[in-house]
This record gives C-alpha cells, sequence and structure tokens, in this order.
C-alpha cells in the first residue's frame, strides 16, 4: 500500500490530524486523557475502549479519570503519551489502519536553538524516533508509522492566511501561538518571504488556567481530569455545564471567578511578551489552543493596530490546516471540513 500522509499538530492538550480525502481537506481534534492499567470492556455496544501497551506498559484513553497523566510540560514531546495521543487521534480519522507518513511539529523552543536560531537537529531525531517507536492496542489494529517529518509550530499556521491577505513585502507579522504548555512567537517578513525573529516560553501556556480549574474543582469535591478542566474553562458562560461537573454548587462562582482572573493574567503575562519581543509590528495573528482567551489583551496591547489584530479562524486547527495545504503536492483541495472528536 502507498503509505498515506497526515498532518499532526500534536500538541500536550489536543492532538489535530489534518489530511486530503478525495480533494477535501479534513480535520479531527483528540484530547489527550491517558491513565495507566488498561479499562475494562464497556457494557454498551457503540462503546469502544482503548487499551494500550508500549513495552511491559499499559496504558488506556480515560476522558474523566482525575488519574489522567498530566502531558503539560515539554518532556511530552518526547516519550509514552505523545506517542499515545498521536496513534490515537489517527484511529479518530475513521480511516482504516495502514501504512502512512506523519508531519508533526514542536515547540519553537525545541525545534531551534537558542543560541543561533538554527535546527536542534538532536531533538528533531529524538522526536522522530519516539514516534517511530513500538505500540500495540489491545483487540484493534494501529497505524504502522513509517515516516516522520517534523516541523516548527506557530509559524505555518498563517500561510494562507498572509497570501490571501496579499501582505506586502514590506509588512512584518507577528504570529502569536499560545497552546497548552508553550508560549511560541515569530515575526514573518511579507507572505512568508522571511522569518526575521523567532521566541519561545515554556513557561506560559492554558495550562496555566488549566491547572487553576482542576484545583478549584477539587476544593468543591469534583475532581476531574484534564480534559473536563479544559472544556469547563471553554464551556464556562454554559451554566448548565458548568453545574454537570461542580459537586458543591455553592462553589461555582468562586471557581468561576479564579478562572477568569487567571485568564486575565494569562492574557496580560502574553501580551506583555509579545510587546517585549516585538513592538510594533505591521499586523498580529493569534493561532492555538488559548488564541481565543488571550485575544482581548493582545488587542489592547496593539491598540493602534485595529482591525490588523487578527484571531485566526478556527485558531486550535490552524496549523494541521495549514501543515497538510503546505505538503498537498499541488493537489486541488476544497476547504475545508472540520470534525470535533471526543474519542
Amino acid at each position: 500500500m502507498t503509505p498515506r500522509k497526515f498532518a499532526v499538530d500534536d500538541g500536550s492538550t489536543n492532538v489535530k490530524v489534518s489530511w486530503i480525502e478525495q480533494g477535501e481537506l479534513h480535520t479531527v481534534i483528540s484530547p489527550n486523557s491517558f491513565r495507566k492499567n488498561w479499562k475494562s470492556a464497556a457494557l454498551r455496544k457503540d462503546k469502544k475502549i482503548f487499551n494500550y501497551t508500549i513495552g511491559s506498559t499499559k496504558y488506556t484513553y480515560d476522558m474523566t479519570s482525575d488519574k489522567a497523566l498530566e502531558t503539560t510540560h515539554v518532556d511530552y514531546q518526547y516519550d509514552d503519551l505523545n506517542l499515545l495521543s498521536v496513534h490515537h487521534a489517527l484511529l479518530q480519522t475513521g480511516i482504516a489502519p495502514g501504512p502512512v507518513k506523519l508531519v508533526v511539529t514542536l515547540p519553537i523552543t525545541e525545534y531551534y536553538n537558542a543560541e543561533d536560531c538554527q535546527k536542534n537537529e538532536d531533538k528533531i531525531a529524538r522526536k522522530r524516533d519516539n514516534l517511530m517507536r513500538q505500540i500495540e492496542l489491545n483487540k484493534g489494529e494501529l497505524f504502522e508509522i513509517v515516516d516522520v517529518e517534523v516541523m516548527p509550530e506557530s509559524l505555518p499556521a498563517v500561510l494562507s492566511t498572509l497570501t490571501m491577505q496579499s501582505v506586502s513585502q514590506f509588512n512584518r507579522s507577528l504570529v502569536i501561538d499560545i497552546g497548552g504548555t508553550t508560549l511560541d512567537m515569530g515575526v514573518i517578513v511579507g507572505e512568508f518571504d522571511d522569518v526575521s525573529a523567532i521566541y519561545g516560553n515554556n513557561e506560559i501556556g492554558v495550562s496555566m488556567v488549566t491547572d487553576v480549574a482542576r484545583k478549584s474543582l477539587a476544593v468543591a469535591d469534583s475532581d476531574s481530569s484534564y480534559l473536563v478542566a479544559n472544556e469547563l474553562i471553554k464551556q464556562r458562560d454554559n451554566l448548565d455545564f458548568v453545574r454537570e461537573v461542580v459537586n458543591d454548587e455553592s462553589q461555582i462562582s468562586v471557581i468561576l471567578d479564579k478562572i477568569e482572573t487567571k485568564i486575565d493574567e494569562l492574557g496580560k503575562q502574553v501580551a506583555y511578551e509579545a510587546k517585549k519581543f516585538a513592538k510594533n509590528p505591521n499586523r498580529v495573528y493569534l493561532v492555538g489552543g488559548g488564541a481565543s482567551l488571550i485575544y482581548p489583551a493582545v488587542k489592547k496591547a496593539y491598540e493602534t493596530l485595529g482591525e490588523r489584530v487578527v484571531l485566526v479562524e478556527e485558531p486550535q486547527e490552524a496549523l494541521a490546516r495549514e501543515l497538510c495545504l503546505y505538503h498537498a503536492d499541488g493537489e486541488a483541495v476544497n476547504m475545508p471540513v472540520q470534525e470535533a472528536v471526543n474519542g
């Protein structure tokens, strides 16, 4: 079989997979929520259990367990959880397993050397080797990864946007990518004529808000997984959902206040780092899973730019989509079909 090609933005919170099928661009989002040991078979026939083995260690996909393993650290890029999350996400595409070539990502801080802005070949090789390791699915078949290409996060996410907006060759565009673990930024000249500067911080990410949400839930007798905490952040204005995940309802207002305070703090931190990195760009583009959270603070920081501070459409999937298009080998593609997957 000819290996099928997938573009994979394997972030710490969610894995985004894009591929082209009969001229259509498809994207799935697969949340990360794994714990050790296996889960028992489901009573409902329509529910599939995903029990994996890597080496001698057993793992299972578990959306709600408070024992879910932490992925919000940079080492995630090279460990069992990364291997698990990528294979699990591939299974969510609905495509029959077979040989595949992957284009995956690394945070800017990992992809480039801080001293000279050149590729960190050791870490790139480490990421590639990690995804080529052996993994097994109990009572199921996995994709065979035959090749892995590694790309930097954030910057490729605005390729189409820059082209469609006919950006001048003299324009400097700041791209801000805020994910679960890292803040990546870069300055692009023109329509990707050049990358004039890069910056990464692996201590700023949405995990700052997620940790507060989990701790607040625990105080309200509502221990949760990272996945549930992230969903609470997304649906914090939906009181019906909030009541579903908070057992002690007297704590709801406290929990929501703490989340909002942390979101505000995250936005201010990102805006401060952005202004320090690129004081006066011509345009600003926000991508990544946390882009909507920080958008108000960044827009305020670059107030004179007005509408040129852009929250990219479907910012969480932007990088996977663009990587897929970039590697489409000239194939005509109709844009796009997004499919949210909950595992």
